[in-house]
């Protein structure tokens, strides 16, 4: 790799340093330079020459670097309500195959539908607590899915319970092909 590449490369290490210290509120340090010519040569010169280069940053900027994040969680510390589901269901869950769920929401309107699919939630799991209902979200749909069935039959059974339970729902359930978990 030649002088020119590393520099750029360099640089770009540099400016991504930058902004994330002063999206963060915390300050870079380095010792005066005898080389003023070039700010990324003198740099580079200043840290191979074991200079001294401390970071001040503050104490929550610490905590957030070292706390490791869930499977699916974002930067902000938030975990999608799908993937808290999918993660606690997988916890137990022995293995992952093809199979069938049974649909009985899913709705795309950006104020009400999570809630909404929450609610639905809660609904189908007090009445069935054998079944697992999972909520997901695929851009602009929420969804609540109910079971982990390996055969359309049991699946079936499973909605005409469902829809006996709660018949406004009628419009939304149907059986579709899922991921399902196999537990033992």
């Amino acid at each position: 790799m030649n002088i020119k590449s590393k520099q750029n490369i360099f640089r770009s290490v540099m400016a991504a340093v930058a902004v994330a210290t002063a999206a963060c509120g915390a300050e870079i340090h380095a010792a005066p330079q005898d080389e003023p010519s070039d700010s990324v040569v003198s740099i580079v010169a200043h840290i191979n020459a074991s200079g001294h280069v401390s970071i001040d940053q503050p104490e929550a900027l610490t905590e957030r670097l070292s706390r490791r994040l869930q499977p699916g969680e974002d930067a902000g510390g938030e975990m999608p309500e799908s993937t808290q589901n999918e993660a606690s269901a997988a916890k137990s869950a022995t293995a992952v195959r093809a199979g069938y769920r049974v649909q009985v929401f899913d709705d795309n309107n950006p104020r009400t539908s999570r809630s909404a699919a929450a609610s639905y939630k809660s609904r189908i799991e007090t009445a069935f607590p054998a079944y697992r209902a999972y909520v997901s979200f695929n851009s602009p749909y929420w969804r609540v899915k109910v079971g982990d069935f390996k055969s359309r039959a049991e699946a079936e059974s499973a909605m005409a319970d469902i829809r006996r339970t709660f018949p406004g729902l009628k419009a939304y359930i149907r059986i579709v092909r899922d991921r399902i978990n196999i537990y033992d």
